[in-house]
């Protein structure tokens, strides 16, 4: 067959063509050489590409191009001569000019392809060589997998006409309210939108797990979920003269983009890593503090840390926390200790620690919802080096799905209903009424309940979406969206500190919040924990070639001694960044999509280059080279994974979508309880917050039970 033939028909379902092509094969060879070491077709890539379906070779339209080019520059070199039959040199001098050129993409393209299947894992087939020649491993060796049972899921059939509460969403948010109303007789029905996926399924799988997905995600949603983005305006709140149009994304593919919101049973807290912190007293008053800088919406929160902190308490405890009192607590008063001891050390914690120690910083261990030690029947965590983005292989990682649902469906009052989601909520003064569409991924059945009360966690995203499709809500409602400022400072030590050492972070320093040192009520400053291979191997340090034996050499020797700190930071709310219903953009239902604007304030700015100043600091102390700040780390999607502020509280309707206790203004019985209730996102992950403002929430809901 010729070679017109190959890029004529590179779209028919005969892909064979492209995966046998000899010059790409030799190609990858070089990409990946062998060394002690197999080569990056055999290590790998073969298998992968055998098994992966379209969607390796869908996301390189132009590798039959780049088949065709290297063979004719083999040709014009050595007559006769096709680019698998030249020297090492030879090829790597042709793969040099192409990826300096006008085939860069293609080349590009190639290696990305190269990587995956040599230094990723997949869950279609068995590891390949890179994850054993630098050391990784799923879990450690002898590990006993633990997979739990999810509760049983209600057939539609059996779904009663009446509830007295219906909670839209099975994640933090949803999962306390589940827990609270049922353990106080009331009968509830939790909606999850997503079927019931096993733990199993939802690890060991580097290509689609929601933060380092290349290919679609498994924790949805999945298509028909669209999203339109819209350019936001930069530090300055002029439009990005570079910026493109209206950016129409949907629940496949770019997790980063659609927004990191995982959706499975459990929501976030089934994959998270269980950074569980407390905000501090002072993120509750952030505009008494510091003003309202112009064109920004900062508000303090109707509550003070004092009124939380009785459900700090409880979230700490029903959730499970391993942590200590220390450096990390001594600015948050508490009532109780935490149930579990902080996670041990390891090298990471030890090289920072003293670096903290020489520069005055206290530190402490972060505090992790994970089970440091075997806590309420289920096994201590085994320190795997994949917890981020994955399902727990014990059963070890802390979240609705385990704690607060469970205990829900074991009253006999809480029932789940999997795989259907909510369309529209009506309220009324007698009751209020959900549409849902169940059976929502094989043979939907709309279904119209009625409830006392209905509660909606669905997120910073979708819970304004389905309250505005609703008809519900003021003009606050989807305003003000919001997440952190990240920033990553990367350098070289001399130790190996982070070689696939879970759970991931390990030690934190408080001293840059609420701090002189960064502005705005600055942020904090943790290790960076240990990346997977694939995402290491894409982008070496500045000084490694991107391909070839030294980037292989690289891989199995030099990336464990790559270190780096990562900050979050306070981001300052914008009226302008909001969540408004897309025109002309239907979901799988014929409701409207959501329409996503980010923009982001000069003092957003602030703190993360307050955030970088120290974090490279930090680094530096502890002897670390080459210290750089990692550009693009900001968050990246106005949907991130730690979205808020889109229904936050307020005692005045004309600055808020909802009092003080989650209820919607205009509405008598409709409730939200998620983050998209807090009007500020303190300077550390939320999740801890919205579990005890949900405790909060859920517990004023049932004394206050609407008549």
């Amino acid at each position: 067959m010729g070679r017109s033939q190959v890029v004529e028909n590179v779209g028919s379902d005969d892909r064979e063509r492209i995966v046998e092509d000899r010059a790409l094969r030799a190609a990858v060879d070089r990409i990946i050489p062998a060394d002690s070491w197999p080569a990056g077709w055999a290590g790998g890539v073969a298998e992968y590409l055998r098994v992966a379906g379209r969607e390796p070779l869908d996301a390189a339209p132009g590798l039959a191009a780049l088949g065709v080019r290297l063979d004719t520059s083999a040709a014009a070199a050595r007559p006769g001569s096709g680019f698998a039959d030249l020297a090492p040199e030879e090829q790597d001098e042709i793969l040099r000019e192409i990826e300096g050129g006008a085939g860069s993409d293609a080349f590009a393209q190639l290696r990305r392809i190269a990587y995956e299947g040599f230094y990723a894992a997949d869950a279609r087939r068995s590891d390949p060589v890179g994850l054993g020649m630098i050391g990784f491993r799923h879990v450690p060796e002898g590990t006993q997998i633990v997979e739990p049972e999810l509760p049983d899921g209600l057939d539609v059939a059996s779904v009663a006409g009446h509830y007295d509460a219906v909670v839209i969403g099975s994640g933090p948010g949803g999962g306390v309210a589940a827990q609270v109303l049922a353990q106080a007789g009331k009968s509830v029905l939790l909606l999850e939108r997503m079927p019931a996926v096993p733990n199993r399924l939802l690890r060991n799988d580097h290509l689609h797990d929601k933060r380092n997905a290349v290919y679609s995600v498994r924790v949805g949603p999945g298509p028909q979920h669209p999203r339109i983005h819209v350019p936001g305006r930069e530090a300055n709140l002029r439009a990005q003269e570079d910026s493109a149009g209206d950016e129409l994304v949907d629940g496949t593919g770019d997790a980063g983009r659609y927004g990191l919101n995982a959706d499975a049973f459990g929501g976030g807290t089934r994959i998270w890593q269980g950074m569980a912190w407390r905000f501090m007293p002072e993120d509750f008053r952030m505009r008494a503090l510091y003003g309202n800088p112009e064109g920004a919406s900062l508000a303090d929160w109707p509550i003070s840390y004092d009124e939380l902190e009785p459900f700090y308490t409880r979230a700490e405890w029903e959730l499970g926390v391993a942590g200590e009192e220390g450096a990390l607590t001594r600015r948050m008063p508490r009532t109780k200790g935490y149930p579990m001891p902080p996670f041990g050390t390891e090298p990471a914690r030890e090289l920072l620690a003293a670096a903290a120690d020489r520069l005055g910083w206290g530190w402490g261990p972060i505090p992790l919802a994970l089970n440091s030690v075997e806590h309420e029947g289920r096994p201590a965590c085994v320190r795997c080096a994949q917890c981020v983005g994955h399902a727990c292989p014990v059963n070890a990682k802390n979240g609705a799905h385990n704690t607060f649902i469970p205990r829900a469906v074991a009253t006999g009052n809480c029932r789940v209903l999997y795989d259907a989601e909510a369309i529209e909520v009506r309220d009324a003064p007698g009751g209020a009424s959900v549409v849902v569409m169940a059976n929502a991924s094989t043979q939907p059945v709309e279904l119209t309940v009625r409830a006392d009360v209905v509660i909606v966690s669905a997120g910073a995203v979708e819970t304004p979406r389905l309250l505005q499709a609703s008809g519900l809500g003021n003009d606050e409602l989807g305003r003000n969206i919001h997440d952190h400022r990240a920033v990553t400072v990367l350098g070289t030590v001399d130790e190996k500190v982070k070689n696939f050492i879970g759970p991931g972070h390990s030690i934190a320093t408080l001293d840059h919040v609420h701090s002189p040192s960064v502005p705005w009520g600055g942020g904090v400053l943790v290790d960076l924990m240990s990346l997977l291979p694939l995402t290491s191997a894409l982008a070496p340090s500045p000084d490694v070639p991107t391909w070839g034996a030294k980037h292989k050499e690289w891989m199995r020797e030099g990336r464990a001694h790559s270190f780096g700190v990562f900050a979050m930071g306070q981001e300052i709310p914008l009226p302008t960044s909001r969540v408004s219903l897309a025109d002309g953009v239907l979901d799988r239902w014929g409701k409207p999509g959501a329409r996503l604007r980010k923009d982001v304030h000069w003092a957003s700015q602030e703190v993360e280059t307050g955030l970088a100043r120290e974090g490279a600091a930090w680094l530096e102390a502890a002897g670390a080279r080459e210290v750089r700040r990692l550009v693009g780390t900001a968050t990246a999607s106005a949907a991130g994974e730690h979205s808020c502020g889109t229904a936050r509280m307020s005692d005045d309707p004309a600055t808020g979508a909802t009092d003080r206790f989650g209820r919607l203004w205009g509405a008598r019985r409709v409730v939200v309880c998620d983050s998209s209730l807090h009007p500020t996102n303190g300077s550390v992950n939320p999740t801890l917050t919205i579990v005890a403002n949900a405790f909060r929430v859920a517990t004023h809901l049932v004394e206050e039970w609407p008549a």
